[in-house]
């Protein structure tokens, strides 16, 4: 393996206190952290020096926290040896959302992957540790409570299923200058609440009392009142609960459903350029296993447009999000049989209602099925929660075969995948015909 693609999630403070101060100046935090479906794409490559490149450049180069983190993991190794870090920015700066950590994470993670993993993931963590407070979690994810600096992590009970929506204002403010408010100013002196009332709550599994305890005490050190508004905008729009996360200076609210979401979010990006939906994810940095789909759209001259959206479980969570009006090709969605083939799928609608027969006459294809979930268990060994309604492109001699649940027969070729599908890639229809007809009547080429 000489290079990777990996997907670096962002994260949100449920709760943030100061708890004292070591002998080593730094501050000492009690925090439960908690990732997200935002993410940072980062591709690395074996290459003879190291090298930072970002979607926004004012982050290339050595001064970027990947590239100590490329440094410091071939220091500990002692492999002799370069990488070509590329970073696609997409959570925000200066946001208290971990955008920086999360992308050393992805280096870190990234490296011992492409070098035969010569770390354990306690190695790794210590080695993030060293890169910033932050980057430990970062690679391992999901909700868990941090203390020390923030490098000392365990586990509390997952956050209950829940929409949540960010918005980034344009004030920023580093976490130094945040840390030295809260010193000059003496918010030591201010009343700490506690991690019992915010872990009691996960216990519980009740996202209704865990948003009442959501707590933050680097909110007093942004003056601005912009945070203020954002939060009682989000309370007013149906959010649980809402609070600046981290440092600052990004704010989010917490809803029960995705329409008050959707709706909030549509509300905030009329006023703010940075405003995000998303959902709670259970892990650290992920492998980007629909990178091989852009890499063949690119080879191919094919134009598209990656929009990232939260997982969705049900038709109603995907007509809120508004997935029913482009044509649409989905990647990093696959069933595999008990023979070991891998059955892509693919949905078609949009301005053209392209849908399953419009694809069979296009291609000349006629071996075509229509069934349903029962069907694909008794003969592909798939069970039924595992099933998506979706068209299914087979890499087997057939070629192409459909096959739709009855259930979704009114939506022309749609599918809700069970598992957290985070992003989508929209497509013309004739795009989608051009990528199955270079690649034989199939799409192989996502090797996932």
């Amino acid at each position: 393996m000489n290079s990777i693609s990996l997907k670096a999630p962002a994260k949100i403070n449920l709760f943030l206190d100061i708890v004292g101060r070591l002998p080593n100046g730094y501050h000492e935090i009690e925090s439960v952290m908690q990732t997200i479906d935002l993410f940072d794409y980062v591709k690395i490559s074996e290459d003879e020096e190291i090298s930072v490149f970002c979607s926004d450049s004012v982050l290339d180069g050595d001064s970027n926290i990947a590239f100590k983190a490329a440094k410091l993991f071939f220091e500990k190794t002692g492999i002799d040896s370069g990488v070509k870090i590329e970073i696609d920015k997409r959570i925000p700066k200066q946001a208290g959302m971990a955008g920086g950590s999360a992308d050393a994470a992805a280096v870190l993670f990234g490296m011992n992957k492409i070098f035969d993993s010569p770390l354990s993931e306690d190695e790794l963590c210590d080695l993030g540790a060293k890169c910033g407070a932050d980057v430990p979690f970062s690679i391992t994810g999901g909700t868990k409570l941090s203390e020390g600096i923030g490098e000392k992590l365990s586990d509390v009970p997952e956050i209950p299923d829940c929409w949540i929506v960010t918005v980034k204002p344009d004030i920023s403010m580093s976490t130094p200058e945040s840390y030295k408010y809260y010193d000059e100013h003496g918010l030591s002196s201010l009343e700490h609440p506690g991690k019992s009332g915010i872990i009691g709550a996960l216990e519980e599994n009740d996202i209704y009392s865990l948003s009442k305890k959501l707590y933050n005490v680097l909110e007093h050190t942004v003056e601005d009142p912009i945070i203020k508004e954002i939060k009682n905008d989000m309370l007013f729009l149906g959010a649980l609960g809402s609070m600046m996360t981290g440092s600052g200076t990004a704010v989010f609210g917490i809803f029960d459903s995705v329409q008050k979401a959707v709706s909030a979010k549509n509300s905030f990006s009329g006023k703010f350029s940075s405003v995000f939906l998303s959902r709670p994810t259970k892990s650290g940095v992920q492998t980007d296993k629909s990178a091989a789909v852009y890499e063949k759209f690119a080879e191919l001259g094919i134009k598209y447009e990656r929009v990232d959206h939260p997982a969705v479980y049900t038709m109603e969570e995907m007509d809120s999000l508004g997935i029913f009006n482009k044509g649409v090709v989905g990647k990093n969605l696959f069933l595999r049989d008990n023979k070991g083939h891998r059955h892509f799928l693919v949905f078609v609608f949009g301005d053209k209602h392209a849908n399953l027969e419009s694809i069979q006459n296009e291609l000349g294809i006629k071996h075509v099925s229509f069934a349903s979930a029962e069907r694909l268990d008794k003969y592909l060994g798939l069970t039924k929660g595992s099933v998506s309604p979706l068209g299914v492109i087979n890499d087997s001699d057939s070629a192409v075969e459909f096959i739709i649940d009855s259930e979704f027969k009114d939506y022309p070729c749609v599918g809700v995948h069970p598992n957290q599908n985070t992003s989508t890639v929209w497509l013309t229809f004739e795009d989608l015909i051009k990528v199955i007809r270079e690649n034989g009547n199939k799409i192989d080429f996502i090797n996932i």
